[in-house]
């Protein structure tokens, strides 16, 4: 593989700008959002309103990326058939458009049918742009030339970015190890963003082909491509089928219903099936090639005992529990695999195409609209928790939290409002305004309908209590009087300093904190002791609270510890805990998140 010149690099840049610039654009948005998302997730800086933010920049990285591959489709069309500048612009506004309407309507933070939704959109932009250049045009060479082009381009652009960022982050090692430069892991995921969000979608886009009719009379085929589909995918592929058949043949003899794993393999074998054909579709009936001529004529053929076993393994699961959105996938993927093999069984056409644009229109069904996998997946789901809710059968009632809760979680707490009087729209608008972190207003949103549906939860834990303590002291750390700071690292591990030929051996255990003067034992606090001392303070309300939710005030005698040695005075001050505490189970495991520093003080 011959690697490109750094004229080849820049002339390549300046092309995807000219031919490109929304795409370009959409790329270097995506690529801020994502490092300044990587900033403020930081656990220093992690907040309730900085988790408001996260939510805004994660539905913007998602948005930016379907933006980016809509927009992409809608310009291969332009180019393909020449529209007019002011017809393309047209095109690209319309794209700009829609991703716009599907950031305001889509809330993925908070509602995972709109998680699911997004993944559609994507899977099906994506697809959009394996076939768009060739919508109304039949020859296959051309379209198959030009997603061989897609296919090792993207693979180019995955290992120059792995070799990129793997060398750069090696870089960073040695210096923060030579220089002590404290470079942390958010510099080391804003580098890996840059790389794969920037360079890696812009070099990609440097190499999507621009003259079609040179596809059209390409003939080549890469050498490689046929010895990994021929050597490497079709031979797991026979194992896969082989496996595959004798599970059916058990299943046959026993006369049981198939595992629900059985349709993730099949599913597996298939997409693994259909592409190695479609890796060798040029060279299938070309002369020394009868393994790959007998594999593609009797794929389609060994596939119809695994539909039939796929669609029983679908009805089980739908059968004993309804539709859910991933249900829902499972069960159009089938369907589209049966008419799939019928196609390519009876067509004498035999048109490839037939395979993007099928799970285009399939994914984009999907979405919205009465047939879409929310509307069945609610519908299915309204409708099993209105039988079990009348039900007295003890599997029935021990369902019902589980049903509730898929429901909260995928279609909001308003979902319910059938199976009762109270506005729940209101109520889960004020859980939505109440400040909180995500996960304890999806808590509440699931405990509220529970409550309302006089539900017993099927908890299996204690989710327990947070609480975190700042230094009555020294919430702004005073450092009057002494020499040295060592700032102390809030994981479990070790660290060596070395001042004035005297080794300093600071250790965080996770339970305790302690300093070893010359490998000798000097100062020891137990950070479990501090906490379990203050949850009975809690206990009795006498903490005093500094106005934030669970924070409070503990005392800087407390929270620190100190001894002279050898003429100096070591002090360990613990500036904030935070930890959780599990009521009944104070011997539960103990995690912290602590802000600790040695003080030196030359006597």
């Amino acid at each position: 593989m011959k690697l490109p010149s750094l004229q080849q690099l820049y002339s390549g840049f300046i092309n995807v700008i000219k031919r490109f610039p929304l795409q370009f654009i959409f790329a270097v948005a995506a690529t801020i959002c994502s490092c300044y998302y990587i900033q403020i997730s930081d656990y220093r800086y992690h907040s309730e309103q900085n988790e408001i933010l996260e939510g805004h920049l994660l539905k913007a990285i998602a948005i930016l990326n379907l933006a980016l591959t809509l927009v992409l489709a809608l310009d291969l069309i332009s180019e393909r058939n020449q529209y007019q500048p002011a017809k393309k612009w047209l095109l690209r506004l319309g794209g700009i458009l829609m991703s716009a309407i599907l950031y305001f309507s889509l809330d993925p933070v908070n509602y995972s049918a709109d998680l699911y939704r997004i993944f559609l959109f994507a899977f099906a932009f994506h697809l959009l742009v394996a076939f768009a250049p060739f919508i109304g045009h039949e020859k296959m060479n051309g379209f198959w030339q030009f997603n061989k082009t897609l296919f090792l381009r993207f693979l180019t652009s995955a290992l120059y970015s792995a070799v990129l960022y793997a060398g750069l982050a090696i870089a960073l090692v040695a210096i923060n190890g030579l220089f002590n430069a404290d470079i942390r892991w958010p510099t080391y995921m804003t580098l890996f963003a840059i790389i794969t969000a920037g360079f890696s979608t812009t070099f990609f886009l440097a190499g999507i082909p621009t003259d079609y009719k040179l596809l059209e009379q390409d003939q080549s085929y890469p050498k490689g491509l046929k010895i990994f589909a021929q050597f490497v995918l079709i031979p797991l592929v026979t194992i896969y089928l082989a496996i595959l058949l004798i599970y059916e043949l058990k299943i046959a003899v026993q006369w049981q219903l198939p595992k629900g794993l059985v349709s993730s393999l099949i599913l597996g074998y298939s997409v693994f099936g259909i592409l190695s054909l479609l890796l060798v579709y040029p060279v299938k009936d070309t002369e020394g090639n009868n393994w790959i001529r007998l594999f593609s004529r009797f794929f389609y053929i060994m596939l119809i005992p695994l539909v039939v076993l796929l669609l029983l393994a679908v009805w089980k699961r739908v059968g004993h529990y309804g539709i859910t959105e991933s249900r829902y996938i499972l069960t159009a993927l089938a369907l589209w695999l049966t008419g799939i093999t019928i196609y390519f069984l009876f067509s004498k056409k035999q048109n490839i195409k037939v395979i993007p644009i099928s799970l285009c229109i399939i994914s984009l069904l999907a979405t919205y609209g009465p047939q879409s996998a929310f509307s069945v997946s609610k519908f299915s789901q309204l409708s099993r928790l209105k039988t079990i809710m009348k039900s007295r059968e003890k599997e029935d009632v021990k369902e019902r939290p589980a049903v509730i809760r898929y429901l909260v979680y995928t279609h909001g707490l308003k979902t319910l409002q059938p199976f009762t009087k109270k506005d729940l729209g209101k109520i889960e608008e004020k859980i939505d305004n109440s400040n909180n972190y995500r996960y304890t207003m999806r808590m509440n949103k699931v405990d509220t309908a529970l409550a309302i549906f006089k539900v017993k939860g099927d908890k299996t834990y204690d989710p327990g209590v947070n609480i975190t303590l700042q230094n009555d002291e020294n919430q702004v750390l005073n450092v009057k009087g002494y020499d040295y700071l060592i700032e102390l690292d809030g994981y479990p591990g070790e660290k060596v300093t070395r001042l004035y030929g005297t080794d300093l051996t600071t250790s965080n255990t996770n339970t305790q904190i302690s300093l070893l003067v010359n490998h000798q034992s000097a100062l020891l606090i137990e950070l479990k002791a501090v906490f379990d001392q203050a949850v009975k303070a809690y206990k009795k309300g006498t903490l005093k609270s500094t106005g934030k939710k669970q924070e409070f005030l503990y005392p800087a005698k407390l929270m620190s510890v100190s001894k002279n040695i050898n003429g100096y005075q070591y002090t360990i001050v613990i500036t904030s805990l935070e930890s959780t505490y599990y009521e009944g189970n104070e011997d539960d495991y103990f995690w912290n998140n602590s802000r600790s520093y040695l003080l030196i003080r030359k006597l």
